[in-house]
């Protein structure tokens, strides 16, 4: 069956709002087993919407829109909807908001407060659609993270597994990849050879920072940080799992050379030397780490990451991570992060946590 998301929004269509409520419908309805075909973004304009909602379900078997169910002066989208319904509409409770949603049959509207719309749909919309909508095809999805590897280092082997009626997607994303199966029949087999052909690279299902967490936790191990560059980016995305305290000690974000000496133990003469960008100076901020510490694992990251501070030698980007299991090795790597700011930081946590799954599960070093 196939299915139209329409945003109703000047803040989305402008760029003012991260368009995230589609993103969960498609994932919420895919994983269903429904076909989401188009995602459409329509203004608050009653017959910009009337005429959006309009086309979609000429095209689409059902539609979902979300936002302009509200109180306030733009929320124009009951209004513009209420011609359109072939059948009489069922209202939808809101229990988190004011705003209630609307099922019309194959024209559905929800608000558009993130929390509000994901309740919504999963406790009003979707029992219905499944009961309205059966399917009469099931479809196996499974999804699965590799850390630390390339698109093109992995694109040829799922040219191999791809056949007829298996639909395959990868999706890189900054430090990781994931991969996603999608068949009428059972894909477990498929993952199970993603696995045996990237065994230390291979997450399975989730994200990179989940597997630490769980990892971390199961071995009874604790870990601390410390962050320069990254500004303390890395431990956000730990705590932000609930029980990260079972592991996670801290982080000392040592953004200055002074706090570096200071609360490190980085030696003047290294960062003198060497500079705070150097393999020298995230070794000596792991040895700190562990000497103040009692902690099992522990990994620092510094880097240059513009816009500004870039030399021939060191340019924009340059990023040096380290690892360590206290009492063994210490693995360090110099990286190219991407040169513009925000995506340098998300590629450094990213690289920096694979890194240290590696480390937990598998014992191995990345880069020595």
């Amino acid at each position: 069956m196939d299915v139209e998301i329409v945003s109703i929004g000047d803040e989305v269509l402008r760029g003012l709002t991260v368009n995230g409520n589609a993103a969960f419908l498609s994932r919420e309805l895919t994983e269903k087993g429904y076909t989401v075909r188009r995602h459409t973004i329509v203004p608050d304009e009653i017959e910009a919407i009337r005429s959006g909602l309009q086309d979609a379900m000429r095209r689409s078997e059902l539609v979902i829109a979300t936002g302009g169910l509200g109180p306030t002066i733009d929320d124009l989208t009951r209004e513009a909807a209420a011609p359109l319904f072939r059948e009489k509409p069922l209202e939808l409770k809101n229990s988190l908001g004011t705003a209630p949603g609307v099922f019309g049959g194959n024209l559905v509207l929800l608000p558009g407060v993130p929390l509000e719309m994901e309740r919504m749909f999963k406790e009003e919309a979707l029992p219905l659609l499944l009961e309205r909508y059966p399917l009469d095809k099931r479809y196996f999805i499974r999804r699965c993270t590799l850390c630390l590897l390339r698109e093109l280092e992995v694109d040829p082997f799922l040219r191999k597994l791809k056949t007829p009626d298996v639909e395959v997607g990868i999706y890189p994303s900054y430090g990781s990849l994931q991969i996603v199966f999608r068949s009428q029949r059972s894909v477990d087999d498929l993952v199970q050879k993603i696995q045996q052909q990237f065994p230390t690279f291979f997450i399975g299902e989730g994200k990179v920072e989940e597997a630490v967490h769980r990892e971390m936790i199961a071995r009874q191990k604790t870990l601390c940080l410390a962050e320069s560059c990254t500004g303390g980016a890395i431990a956000a995305r730990l705590t932000a799992i609930p029980d990260a305290s079972l592991f996670f000690s801290g982080s000392i974000v040592a953004y200055s050379n002074q706090w570096k000496e200071r609360f490190l133990g980085v030696r003047h003469d290294t960062l003198s030397r060497y500079g705070a960008v150097s393999r020298e100076t995230v070794e000596e901020m792991i040895q700190g780490l562990f000497e103040e510490t009692e902690c099992d694992f522990a990994v620092a990251v510094s880097g240059t990451l513009g816009p500004k501070g870039g030399t021939s030698r060191k340019p924009i980007g340059t990023v040096y991570i380290a690892v360590a299991e206290r009492g063994k090795e210490i693995d360090v790597g110099r990286l190219s992060a991407p040169q513009e700011r925000k995506g340098g930081i998300e590629f450094t946590v990213q690289m920096a946590l694979g890194t240290l799954w590696r480390r937990i599960v598998h014992n191995r070093v990345t880069f020595i």
